[in-house]
């Protein structure tokens, strides 16, 4: 595949691929099956067969993911005479993926393991991306969801010592996904994956902004693909609330192209800026006051809001030619979609945000508007104005 041909591919296209980019860099997708379709379960027990080297399966699921799709995937494994182990994560609320997760994972892979079959969304892709990365066993996600676009990238964000912190990885051997299984996902999982894209507007102004400011290494055609995600996204805001069956799917390959987009160039800067370390902030006061918090793509998606906002406010000092990103427009995407708009609307304390406007950079070393307005002195300037915009 050439790389003009990647650029305009889909993600099933695009497993397997390797191509010499004009960037100077030779882009590969190591994931070999990407399939979504209807009734997946038999098709996830054969490419399980074929790729276990005759050893036992890891099957993989909290209770609720179980219900909606890991039974039917268990019933097939066995079907198909697979010897398999499992661990299914006990859970009230949401699953947090720190040390904790982790170990219970480790222990529960007895050696000999063949393949780990993962499924669920974000959290259990993580974990067991992890998992994966670091025993040498290969995993598959099966998606119950189309929450967020990590399915296909190459990193695992995990709560270490109570940091968000993203460690590389491996890609998934395989992706499935049924859109029976992923439209029936509740609401709020729904509007985490559109404001996880959604987040792509700032977050590609601020890999726009690193590069013309510090040089930073850019290819245009991961930028492309991230667009093309994008506009997939926000051509179907509406569709998200009324649960179209075309518009999930397209959701589904949008964030999985962001995802993959990832995975090529090593690193989640195509897909994660400013309005990823405001989440991050928020996620981890949460965790370390141990209170609930929203899920991670409802939290980019009205962070994306402050963001575009604070590339408003520092309009006068951007680079000449720069496309601001139009906050008005965010608004009105989210409401679309039956997403909370503000971090206010989100249920975030106003003492929180404020302080993380002035924090949140300093959740990665990564050049964000947030670093580029303190650096010019009005980062706490525009943190009272945001504040007293949004809350009152």
């Amino acid at each position: 595949m050439t790389e003009q041909q990647a650029g305009k591919a889909s993600p099933e296209e695009l497993a397997g691929v390797s191509f010499a980019c004009s960037c100077g860099k030779q882009h590969t997708v190591d994931i070999k099956t990407f399939v979504v379709s209807t009734g997946i379960a038999p098709r996830v027990a054969a490419f399980a067969e074929a790729n276990r080297a005759g050893k036992p399966v890891l099957l993989v699921s909290d209770n609720n993911t179980f219900a909606a799709q890991g039974g039917a995937v268990d019933a097939a494994l066995r079907a198909a005479g697979i010897e398999t182990v499992f661990w299914t994560y006990q859970t009230e609320g949401m699953l947090v993926p720190d040390e904790k997760a982790v170990g219970e994972l480790l222990l529960a892979a007895p050696r000999g393991l063949g393949l780990i079959v993962a499924v669920g969304s974000g959290t259990l892709n993580d974990l067991c991306r992890i998992i994966s990365d670091r025993t040498g066993v290969p995993y598959v996600i099966v998606c119950t969801a189309p929450s967020v676009d990590g399915y296909a990238s190459t990193v695992s964000p995990l709560i270490i010592q109570g940091h968000k912190t993203t460690l590389e990885a491996v890609y998934p051997s395989a992706i499935f996904a049924d859109p029976d299984v992923l439209r029936s996902a509740p609401a709020l999982l729904l509007q985490a994956g559109f404001g996880d894209l959604l987040g792509k507007v700032t977050a590609l102004s601020d890999w726009e902004l690193a590069r013309r400011l510090n040089q930073e290494y850019h290819c245009p055609t991961i930028e492309a693909m991230v667009r093309r995600a994008l506009e997939a996204c926000i051509a179907g805001a509406a569709g998200v609330a009324a649960r179209d069956p075309e518009t999930i799917v397209g959701l589904f390959d949008a964030l999985a192209l962001s995802g993959l987009a990832m995975g090529m160039i090593g690193n989640s800067r195509p897909a994660s800026g400013a309005e990823h370390h405001l989440s991050h902030y928020w996620e981890m006061d949460a965790l370390k006051n141990h209170q609930p918090h929203a899920l991670h793509g409802n939290a980019v998606g009205s962070a994306t809001v402050a963001i575009a906002r604070t590339y408003e406010l520092m309009r006068d000092l951007l680079p000449a030619g720069f496309v601001v990103p139009d906050s008005a427009a965010i608004r009105a995407w989210l409401k679309s979609a039956g997403s909370s708009v503000t971090p206010a609307d989100l249920g975030i304390p106003r003492e929180l945000f404020h302080r993380s406007m002035l924090e949140a950079m300093h959740v990665r070393p990564r050049f964000t508007i947030l670093r580029f307005a303190a650096d010019q002195g009005r980062l706490a300037e525009i943190a009272q104005k945001l504040t007293v915009e949004f809350y009152g």
